[in-house]
């Protein structure tokens, strides 16, 4: 039986990809960080479980309030070098209910990007999203295929057993917004190397700040 790709990374940092290696930007306990492959965007953020569960939704109310440190550290940071809030994305699902091409591990996509009012409109509509107190309420969807969204302002969206949406459909509406050939095709993309020093550069930098994190797992 062929490894899940995102525990081949967590185990080795190899994504067996000949067009784009994965490097891993931040490691603790629970977690990796990488950028995303085939990314179309700067700063386009991975944050995947080392161990195998099919959705963040599966986690402990510790784990998630560590994950969820996390991000908000890297959020502060690429405040700082993008000037821009990021948005949370992420597909949580049982086993049978992803896209057949989709990855079922655990992975969220954090993003220093913001969707137009025209965009995020279709994204809201297009996955239902309805408005949840807290990234923590994702627990309730620990058994179900979910939508998970957290818009600039730190409000979080969600919505659960939407099988029938586009596949890929995050990276297809920035590729829209920002006029990029549609449908977007992540795996045959590979990120600007420019991308990848850019996000080589702002983790060393931020180092010391990010090793602080790694005690509280």
């Amino acid at each position: 039986m062929k490894e899940c790709v995102f525990c081949s990374i967590a185990k080795s940092g190899d994504n067996n990809n000949k067009k784009e290696k994965n490097i891993i930007l931040y490691e603790d306990d629970l977690i990796i960080i990488t950028q995303a492959t085939g990314a179309p965007v700067r700063g386009y953020l991975m944050i995947i479980m080392k161990r195998h569960v099919n959705g963040f939704a599966e986690l402990s109310q510790k784990e998630l309030k560590h994950v969820e440190k996390v991000i908000g550290s890297i959020k502060e940071i690429y405040k700082r070098y993008f000037n821009i809030d990021s948005i949370l994305l992420e597909h949580g699902s049982t086993e049978n209910g992803r896209h057949p091409q989709s990855i079922v591990h655990a992975h969220l996509h954090l993003i220093p990007f913001n969707f137009n009012k025209e965009i995020e409109g279709e994204l809201l509509k297009g996955l239902k999203l309805k408005s949840i107190k807290s990234f923590e309420n994702i627990k309730n969807n620990k058994k179900l295929d979910y939508w998970l969204y957290c818009n600039p302002e730190g409000k979080y969206y969600s919505s659960v057993n939407i099988l029938d949406a586009p596949r890929s459909i995050f990276m297809n509406l920035i590729a829209k917004q920002i006029n990029l050939a549609l449908p977007y095709e992540w795996r045959e993309s590979v990120t600007k190397k420019e991308y990848t020093d850019e996000m080589i550069n702002i983790f060393n930098t931020n180092r010391n700040l990010l090793k602080k994190l790694k005690s509280t797992v």
